[in-house]
């Protein structure tokens, strides 16, 4: 399973990233169950891993069921207790079903999403992806270790679907109404530039390209990544701000974290 990014001619194997990031998340969910994720409520590792089987599980019945099968299989879905020793193997299977699916179609293939131009399997192929790969960084951040380094393609595909699909949610959803302010992003360790706007309420306006905004956010894709889901501040993400120091308050008037 592979889609072509933004910006030149980088493929990405999503396919890949969900099963190399699960399998590193379940390794951090063996080592340290118990740590806590305090960036993300009241989370612990086994609560972060849990999310993630179940979205493995429910996103391959999705694309099974495809294209009537949607988001109220969560209702029925078997899960264990977060403190059942066999959550670890249950992700797994949750994370094995969802690649045998994507083995199975092709990203072309209609299939239901709450995101209204993400009708097909490609969108879950990204989506889990990238779900995969910041609830990995939680848990491995959480069970006190190092993370793992993301690769900086995936990171930046990741800051862009943030930028695109969730901004464009969130202010779908209700945020502060914006005034024209703008952010330009910028990854410093490869191919990335966008330019995002507010110009009313309800409203963003993303464009993929160089241009001057109130306030510039340049680090590496990772770091842009951690900064935009809210898991580091600008400084500890290592995201330089270049501009309208206000805007970094304002960012999370407009885009809430969600």
């Amino acid at each position: 399973m592979s889609r072509s990014v933004y910006l030149g001619p980088v493929s990405i194997d999503f396919a890949d990233v969900i099963g190399s990031e699960s399998a590193r998340l379940v390794a951090a969910l063996d080592a340290s169950p118990d740590a806590a994720l305090p960036w993300c409520g009241s989370w612990t590792v086994k609560d972060c891993a849990l999310h993630v089987g179940a979205a493995h599980h429910v996103v391959a019945k999705v694309i099974e069921g495809r294209p009537t099968t949607d988001f109220g299989y969560f209702a029925s879905l078997d899960k264990p207790d977060v403190s059942d020793p066999a959550l670890a193997a249950w992700v797994a299977a949750g994370t094995a079903s969802l690649l045998d699916q994507l083995d199975r179609t092709s990203p072309d293939d209609v299939c239901w999403s709450w995101w209204p131009t993400g009708g097909n399997v490609g969108f879950w192929a990204r989506r889990m992806a990238h779900e995969t790969l910041v609830h990995r960084w939680d848990v491995e951040q959480g069970a006190g270790g190092t993370p793992a380094p993301m690769d900086p393609a995936v990171a930046s595909d990741s800051v862009d679907e943030y930028l695109d699909v969730f901004v464009g949610l969130v202010r779908h959803l209700g945020s502060s109404p914006g005034a024209g302010e703008s952010v330009h992003v910028h990854c410093t360790d490869g191919p990335g530039e966008w330019l995002l706007s507010f110009p009313a309420p309800g409203q963003r306006e993303l464009r993929r390209e160089h241009a001057k905004g109130d306030v510039a956010l340049r680090g590496t894709a990772e770091g842009l990544l951690l900064y935009v889901w809210g898991r580091q501040g600008a400084a500890e993400a290592g995201v330089d701000v270049v501009g309208d120091q206000a805007m970094l308050g304002r960012w999370r008037e407009l885009i809430p974290t969600i």
